[in-house]
């Protein structure tokens, strides 16, 4: 009589620990997969805003503000037209007044339409999508959707920024040297530096932190008191001082994306020389990139 004979319990934990360490070397593999393919949607996120950042120039021969003066809309409002959101572009009062936290938050010509959600405002490696500052609440604690990708306003003048006093970035052309400017236009006449050597969006998607040094999460609507645009004081993925120099940031692993003034993205480490990043987020004071 033949004899069947099956694994014997040694055989099975041999076989158990293998596929143990099999799924361990699998998991970081496809962990990193997904992160890159998340990258890259970001990353088509930020060429889209280019282009419809450039579009815009097309359209009305300067790039839009980061907030505008009559209404303090955002610059993110401005350009849904040449993002597919041309409809709700349309839905926006642009004679209404501030847009900002008030006592009518709920009104027809308030917060309400950040309760729309704009999926290319989102880098999907973020992890807050909704807002959590109370100013961009409806009254009703509804909590509208916010943008992941902020304006830069660059180095600020007269600011130390980390280095001797000699060094500092003096008055030329107003406080805000970056690609964007509160309540004001540039074109690209205005970014001497170079289209390809100067950041406009990059992202902030939010770090571990309290108050102001974490993700504020304004809403994609407002744009007024630095709200939609960001000056470049503090190295990207680092904490904060306050909400206007809120620090480019992600959950991209070593640093965050950039959208540059040519419409190209780039990813940026966050171990770039703080002389480098300045640099990169002026439009106008002259200085050198070295890519090395």
């Amino acid at each position: 009589m033949s004899k069947k004979q099956g694994f014997t319990l040694v055989e099975l934990l041999v076989v158990i620990a293998i596929i143990g360490v099999l799924i361990a070397l699998l998991l970081p593999a496809v962990q990193q997969a997904r992160e890159a393919a998340r990258r890259m949607t970001c990353s088509n996120n930020l060429k889209q805003i280019g282009l419809a950042l450039h579009n815009y120039h097309d359209t009305f021969k300067t790039f839009p503000p980061a907030s505008v003066q009559s209404n303090t809309l955002s610059w993110n409002v401005l350009i849904l037209p040449f993002i597919e959101q041309g409809a709700l572009h349309d839905q926006f009062n642009f004679n209404s007044g501030s847009w900002n936290a008030g006592t009518n938050k709920e009104g027809p010509n308030k917060l309400i339409h950040g309760l729309n959600r704009i999926s290319g405002f989102l880098c999907p490696s973020g992890t807050i999508e909704q807002v959590v500052h109370g100013s961009s609440t409806l009254s009703d604690g509804r909590k509208g959707y916010v943008s992941h990708y902020y304006g830069n306003q660059g180095p600020r003048t007269g600011q130390i920024l980390g280095q001797a006093a000699g060094n500092e970035y003096p008055s030329v052309g107003g406080t805000q040297l970056g690609a964007f400017l509160n309540r004001n236009s540039i074109k690209f006449r205005d970014i001497t530096d170079g289209t390809s050597n100067t950041l406009q969006v990059g992202e902030i998607t939010g770090l571990l932190g309290t108050g102001d040094q974490k993700f504020d999460g304004s809403s994609w609507v407002r744009g007024e008191t630095d709200a939609s645009a960001k000056y470049v004081k503090h190295g990207i993925n680092t904490l904060g001082s306050t909400f206007a120099y809120m620090p480019f940031n992600s959950h991209h692993p070593g640093g965050a994306q950039f959208q540059l003034c040519d419409g190209s993205s780039r990813f940026v480490p966050e171990t770039i020389d703080m002389g480098i990043y300045r640099a990169l987020s002026s439009r106008a004071y002259g200085e050198v990139v070295s890519e090395e």
